[in-house]
């Protein structure tokens, strides 16, 4: 999942690290390509990942562990999708079998972020029944759509124990041709075609005649995101002889 994650570019990491999710630390750790920046407080990581997404333009990833750990996320989730800043949130969480048994910090957290994200899925624990091209499909479509509808992904990861990397090979999942082509590539496992908003000429035409013919007026820019997006205003303006 990291290295999906890396090949999709996202590779900067806020962690508040924590038993159950020790998979997702570890394999973000030991990556070359990752940074991590640790700090105990969740709320605090999640609004630091915040602000990464803000400032890149890109998203981080947020890593948490299971239980009243997620909820704490939940403030900055809300501003990421109010402000629509690209966020991929990695939650670890308790396998199936655990849920509404008591198990000690297992919520019902898969939709605890409910319509604040723009996608969300429920990966399954680690099993022979499970598909690994399954986990970087969705993998692909969270990035793609944190970038495409510019707002917070969150992908809720079950893990079973044991936890911590073990040199044990009957917990390693056998690897598909697929997947081993996978392994042996460098691009993410599913691509995107970029699709190119505009308007039709003549539709542009007749917005600037009716602008043009209302005299003097005033542009009400809202926050702008990037350099280019205040030339565009500016030249809007020129254009207009406002």
């Amino acid at each position: 999942m990291i290295e999906e994650l890396v090949r999709l570019g996202v590779r900067t990491y806020f962690v508040s690290p924590g038993s159950r999710s020790s998979p997702l630390v570890v394999a973000a750790a030991e990556h070359p390509a990752t940074r991590c920046i640790v700090h105990f407080d969740e709320r605090g990581s999640a609004f630091a990942a915040l602000g990464y997404g803000r400032a890149a333009g890109s998203p981080a990833a947020w890593i948490t562990t299971s239980g009243t750990a997620v909820a704490n996320g939940l403030p900055a989730v809300v501003e990421a999708s109010a402000d629509g800043v690209p966020l991929v949130l990695l939650t670890a969480d308790r396998p199936a079998e655990l849920r509404k048994t008591g198990a000690n910090q297992t919520i019902d957290q898969a939709d605890i972020f409910s319509d604040f994200v723009r996608w969300k899925f429920d990966l399954p624990a680690s099993d022979p029944g499970v598909d690994p091209l399954a986990i970087l499909t969705a993998v692909d479509q969270a990035v793609h759509r944190a970038k495409i509808e510019l707002g917070p992904v969150h992908l809720n990861c079950m893990f079973r124990e044991p936890l911590a990397p073990s040199p044990d090979d009957s917990f390693v999942l056998p690897a598909t041709p697929l997947l081993r082509r996978w392994l042996k590539a460098a691009q993410p496992y599913t691509t995107y075609g970029a699709v190119e908003r505009g308007m039709a000429e003549p539709d542009l035409d007749a917005i600037v005649d009716t602008l043009s013919a209302d005299g003097d007026g005033l542009i009400v820019a809202g926050r702008l995101r990037t350099a280019e997006e205040g030339e565009v205003v500016t030249a809007l303006a020129k254009q207009l002889g406002w």
